[in-house]
C-alpha cells in the first residue's frame, strides 16, 4: 500500500517539524514502509499538479491544510475531484452548540458520500472520501487537532478499511520526543534528577525507548512536606541538590480548570534558572492522552534546555558528582557496615558464653 501526503501550510511553522516527523511515522506503519516526506505547498493551486500525480500510484492520499487554507483547500480539492459538497449532519449538530454558530456552517461542508472526522466543536472536520481502490483524507494540520483527529478517527478508520493492525497513535509521538531528547543525552556525562511525584511512572515507562535514559536519569525523592505556590519549583530544585546533579525537574499533575481540562506543570532547572511550564489538555483529549502529551512535551523541554545550557565554570562542576548512581553506592556500603557490625556483635556474645571467657 502506498500513502502520499500533502500538507498546504507553512513549514517555517515552531509545530511543523513535530507534525512532519509523527505523521510520516504512523503511515510509515500502515505500510510497511519508510514513508517519503509530505509535499508542502503555501497554496492550493501549486499542490494541485502533484494530487493528479498520485492518484496514478497511490492507494490512499492524505491531505492536510492548516486553520488559514483550510476552506479554501477543500473548496479546491472537492472541486478538482468532483465532489458534491452538502451540510454534514453530524457536523452541523455539533457545531449548533457555538454562539452565532451561523456563522461556522461552512465547517460542515464536505462531499456527500464522506465519512466526516469532526471533533467535539465541529470545526475544522477532517472526513474520507473513498472508492473501491483509492481512498481520500482530508485533515485538519494544527497543533491542537491533527493528532487527536489522528487518533479517534483516522486510524481506526485505515484500520476499519484495511483490516491491519496498528500500535497505539501515542506510540509515534512518544517516539519523536525520545529521539529528540536520546540525541542530546548520548555522548555525554549529564545527569538529570526528576523529583518522584507519581507522573513518573508515565515518564519512565517513555524512557524505554531511549537506550541510555536510565544512564542519565534518576528519581529523587518527593517529600510531602513541599508545598505552596512554588512546589513545583521547590520540588525540582530539591532532586538537583539531593543527587547533586546539572539539571532538577519536577513534573506535576494538578486539579482541573474551570472547564473541566487536565492540567499539569513541568519545570526544569539548571542550578541558575528555571524553566517553567503548565499545559492544560486541548478539547477531545482524554487523560491518557493528556499524560502522553505531558511526557512529549517534557522531553523536548529537557533537551531544549540541555542544548542551550550555559557552560558551567569549575567551581560549579567540582560540587557536581559524575554520577547520580553514587547515592546508591554510600547506601550499599552503609548496609554492609551495618552487617559487619552486626555479624561481629553476635560473635562476641557468642564467645561470652563459653566457660573459658565466662
Amino acid at each position: 500500500m502506498n500513502i502520499k501526503t500533502i500538507v498546504f501550510g507553512d513549514y517555517t511553522d515552531p509545530a511543523y517539524q513535530k507534525l512532519e516527523s509523527v505523521i510520516m511515522q504512523s503511515f510509515s506503519a500502515v505500510t510497511g514502509t519508510q514513508s517519503d516526506y509530505p509535499s508542502v505547498y503555501d497554496s492550493v493551486q501549486a499542490g494541485l499538479p502533484e494530487i493528479a500525480a498520485a492518484l496514478k500510484t497511490n492507494e490512499i492520499i492524505a491531505l492536510f491544510a492548516s486553520d488559514e487554507l483550510y476552506h479554501e483547500a477543500k473548496r479546491c480539492i472537492c472541486k478538482a475531484f468532483r465532489f458534491e459538497m452538502i451540510h454534514n449532519e453530524s457536523a452541523l449538530q455539533k457545531l449548533r452548540v457555538i454562539p452565532n454558530s451561523e456563522r461556522y456552517m461552512m465547517h460542515a461542508l464536505m462531499p456527500k458520500n464522506a465519512t466526516p472526522f469532526a471533533l467535539s466543536d465541529g470545526l475544522f472536520p477532517g472526513f474520507a472520501v473513498r472508492s473501491r481502490s483509492q481512498c481520500v483524507l482530508f485533515l485538519p494540520f494544527s497543533e491542537d487537532r491533527t493528532f487527536i483527529t489522528m487518533k479517534k478517527f483516522v486510524f481506526p478508520y485505515i484500520q476499519r478499511i484495511c483490516r491491519v493492525n496498528l500500535p497505539n497513535f501515542n506510540d509515534f509521538e512518544i517516539s519523536y520526543a525520545a529521539d529528540v531528547l536520546s540525541d542530546q543525552l548520548e555522548g555525554t556525562d549529564i545527569q538529570v534528577a526528576v523529583s518522584n511525584t507519581p507522573m513518573c511512572k508515565y515518564i519512565a515507562h517513555a524512557g524505554k525507548k531511549i537506550e541510555c535514559f536510565n544512564d542519565h536519569i534518576s528519581y529523587a525523592p518527593f517529600s510531602g512536606k513541599i508545598v505552596g505556590k512554588n512546589m513545583s519549583q521547590n520540588a525540582a530544585v530539591h532532586a538537583a541538590e539531593y543527587y547533586e546533579c546539572r539539571f532538577g525537574a519536577a513534573v506535576m499533575e494538578g486539579e482541573r480548570d474551570a472547564a473541566g481540562n487536565y492540567t499539569a506543570t513541568i519545570i526544569i532547572s539548571n542550578r541558575r534558572t528555571a524553566t517553567i511550564r503548565t499545559l492544560s489538555s486541548v478539547r477531545d483529549e482524554s487523560h491518557e492522552d493528556f499524560m502522553n502529551t505531558v511526557v512529549i512535551e517534557f522531553f523536548l523541554m529537557l533537551a531544549q534546555e540541555i542544548a542551550g545550557a550555559p557552560e558551567m565554570t569549575e567551581e560549579e562542576l567540582k560540587c557536581l558528582k559524575p554520577k547520580a548512581a553514587v547515592h546508591g553506592i554510600h547506601i550499599l556500603i552503609y548496609i554492609l557496615l551495618f552487617a559487619t557490625t552486626f555479624f561481629l556483635t553476635y560473635v562476641a556474645s557468642s564467645f561470652s558464653t563459653l566457660p573459658f571467657f565466662s
